[in-house]
């Protein structure tokens, strides 16, 4: 799709959105392995998966996709869930609205698939935002859709007339009008979070698991997993969500301290299915990798994530052809590094105190006009818009502030043979800064992407 129709999305999806302990100082990407390490020693099983446990489905909203879930499913997953029960349906994010007729037979699919591979006779849905009022309006549209659902949970849904069919149905607020209620639903309400992080917050999970079990969770904290973990997920081009083709997906273990790959670090090699698919590899839950995307005649996307901790299916790799979707807009040079940032959790640059703190080489990018907490952005783009080796932190690049959940800012990275130090303080909590190290990659032949947890 051309980047165009993507810098003509102004405030349209903004308005509708908005109605592990580490050193602050040198070495600290060796002083996280050591944490990582020692909570894996220490954490002790919460127990056996609990095989009884209906299949647990989340649907994203616009400009979303199923890796925004990753932290809630691995919490679910330190509470006795089975892993392979909880699964993410990606669709077609660019914009609200698609087609009803194409985007229910997909999810009739998804749910068929997940019974089948579990067993089971129901499913338990969780839906944000867009993505909650799909589900009720799923659930409405048939007696058959309504009876394949045990639970809905709705986290910042519509105002519903009460529950779909009766499916019994949990509904979740954040900011926004107190008054709201669904009929007829059990309703809770977090004043003070706003969109992602309603969804990702741990008193959004205790809500969830109350509701979905009955009893109280044993831990509301990601636990780490003792021995080797699994990884898997898909590749996506992103808004869209529509699979990678005609591409493999290199996997390999990193050194920390300087993000490049070690010797003979090559952990997985996978030709991606259809719909983008790969996996599952074992992996070191300690560790550090990339995840590169190679297609032929196109640059090469590497993502860079802390250690997993647990086993994670929900992994997304979202990326872009070129001059195409919301990658393509970045200006690339043989000199200059661009770099985008992720988090599933809204990055502030105006709140003074509690702001979030994002450093590359160590300047600050989030300023209150590129970051601000009305924007709810969740990635930033950091380029140097004109080519010429000067950096503007101050102002947004306004192609990508005016996109959903999205900012840009003008940045001058080298490319060359060295290492980026990408640092997050977030809300200023700076016992929880986390460090990653990245190869400073030269934008012409080679994109980067850099995924924080969202759970610190």
């Amino acid at each position: 799709m051309p980047r165009g129709r993507w810098f003509g999305l102004a405030a349209a999806v903004v308005l509708a959105a908005v109605a592990a302990a580490c050193s602050t100082g040198e070495g600290s990407a060796s002083a996280q392995a050591r944490s990582a390490a020692l909570a894996r020693e220490v954490a002790g099983p919460v127990g056996p998966p609990d095989a009884a446990r209906l299949p647990l489905l989340f649907v994203h909203g616009t400009l979303g996709s199923g890796d925004q879930f990753e932290s809630q499913a691995q919490r679910f997953t330190s509470n006795g869930y089975p892993a392979d029960r909880i699964s993410a349906f990606d669709y077609d994010a660019s914009s609200w609205g698609n087609p009803l007729d194409k985007v229910f037979p997909q999810l009739d699919t998804k749910i068929q698939d997940l019974l089948r591979a579990t067993g089971a006779k129901k499913v338990d849905l969780v839906g944000q935002a867009e993505g909650a009022e799909l589900t009720e309006r799923y659930l409405a549209s048939s007696a058959s859709r309504a009876g394949r659902v045990a639970h809905l949970i709705s986290v910042e849904g519509s105002l519903a007339s009460g529950p779909p069919r009766g499916v019994p149905m949990l509904t979740v607020w954040g900011t926004g009008d107190p008054t709201r209620r669904v009929p007829g639903a059990s309703n809770v309400r977090f004043p003070d979070q706003e969109r992602n992080r309603l969804l990702t917050s741990t008193g959004t999970f205790r809500e969830m698991f109350r509701f979905l079990t009955g009893t109280e969770p044993f831990t509301t904290d990601v636990v780490a997993e003792k021995g080797q973990i699994e990884i898997s997920g898909r590749a996506l081009l992103f808004p869209a969500n529509t699979g990678v083709a005609k591409a493999r997906l290199e996997v390999y273990q990193l050194d920390p301290k300087t993000g490049k790959r070690l010797p003979k670090g090559l952990r997985g090699l996978f030709t991606l299915a259809a719909d983008g698919s790969w996996g599952p590899f074992r992996a070191d839950g300690t560790a550090t990798y990339e995840f590169a995307v190679v297609r032929s005649g196109e640059p090469v996307h590497h993502f860079y994530y802390q250690p997993f901790r647990r086993t994670d299916r929900l992994v997304r790799l979202l990326t872009s052809r070129p001059d195409q979707e919301i990658g393509g807009g970045m200006k690339t040079d043989a000199k200059q590094t661009d770099l985008v940032v992720s988090r599933g959790l809204e990055w502030w640059g105006d709140q003074g105190g509690d702001s979030d703190i994002l450093t590359v080489d160590g300047t600050n990018v989030l300023s209150p006009g590129v970051a601000p907490r009305s924007k709810l952005a969740l990635a930033v783009y950091l380029f140097d818009r004109d080519a010429d080796g000067v950096s503007d932190v101050m102002a947004p690049i306004p192609d990508y502030f005016g996109i959903g959940f999205i900012t840009g800012a003008d940045l001058h990275i080298p490319a060359g043979d060295r290492s980026v130090e990408v640092a997050v303080t977030p809300r200023g909590q700076a016992a929880h800064r986390a460090v990653l190290r990245v190869p400073a990659w030269p934008s012409d032949t080679d994109r980067v992407t850099v995924h924080f947890r969202d759970d610190d």
